[in-house]
């Protein structure tokens, strides 16, 4: 921050320099705020609101993060909720907000915190965004119909398989499948859908998310390929706002020796 001097002449021939300092206050929401438009807090870092934790996810992405009803649940819910506790706040979603549109919002500021939506950390998102450390390991998969008679990821070559845009599934699928024509959607139950009514003929999405639905609600659906893609979560923060990410590390830190960590896993992801 730039301060400014102001030389103030006190006696004839006689030269005092007074200094008067201006600067954001640290206060509890009390500052001028952060680049990203939030309040400055005690901690050092900004909040788009005081004591919330504001965050952004596609809500569509269970056991991670989904909906019930108007609730948001789910492993990273709890996650988020764990962690806001320890930094003394309280953690607030907004409305399910479109996948591959979180990570320019955070990287814009003005609406959310953090983007928590089983975000894998890559090369390409650290480019415009910053990763707490990671908070879950996780591999791909391939999910077919039971009746199609497909069992091996070659025989996918030059047809359709589904995935969420801006998913590290739907890279992987343009990537590694020859001739395949991969069919993006914005909500992942979109994609299981398109699956059992025959539109696509595959699902690339993450492992756990893939046992979710094929127990949970899409019965007629099996997966037969875990792909060992050794991916890793973390929840998107702003380059502008390092405090946070920090707050977060510390607090993330805690809930795994506090032994919470492992009851939300036990919950969620057994």
């Amino acid at each position: 921050m730039k301060m400014k001097k102001w030389a103030v002449l006190i006696a004839a021939g006689a030269l005092v320099a007074s200094l008067a300092l201006f600067g954001c206050s640290s206060g509890g929401g009390s500052g001028s705020g952060s680049k990203d438009g939030g309040n400055a807090t005690d901690a050092g870092y900004a909040l788009i609101n005081d004591g919330k934790l504001t965050v952004a996810a596609s809500l569509d992405f269970p056991p991670f993060e989904n909906l019930n009803g108007n609730k948001p649940e789910g492993f990273a819910v709890d996650l988020m909720g764990l962690l806001a506790e320890e930094m003394g706040l309280e953690a607030n979603y907004l409305p399910s907000t479109k996948f591959d549109t979180i990570v320019p919002l955070i990287q814009t500021g003005g609406k959310a915190d953090i983007g928590v939506s089983s975000f894998t950390v890559t090369d390409e998102r650290l480019a415009q965004i910053d990763f707490t450390d990671t908070y879950c390991d996780v591999n791909q998969s391939i999910t077919v119909l039971k009746d199609s008679g497909i069992t091996d990821v070659k025989q996918l070559e030059g047809k359709k398989v589904g995935a969420q845009t801006g998913t590290t599934g739907y890279e992987w699928a343009a990537e590694n499948i020859k001739d395949v024509e991969v069919v993006g959607f914005d909500e992942m139950t979109a994609v299981f859908a398109a699956l059992q009514s025959g539109q696509i003929d595959a699902v690339a999405v993450d492992l756990p998310v893939a046992n979710y639905y094929v127990k949970s609600a899409y019965t007629d659906c099996q997966v037969i390929k875990e792909i060992p893609t050794g991916e890793q979560y973390a929840v998107v923060v702003s380059k502008e706002n390092p405090e946070l990410t920090k707050a977060l590390n510390t607090a993330l830190k805690a809930v795994k020796e506090n032994g919470k960590y492992a009851e939300l896993e036990a919950k969620w992801l057994q």
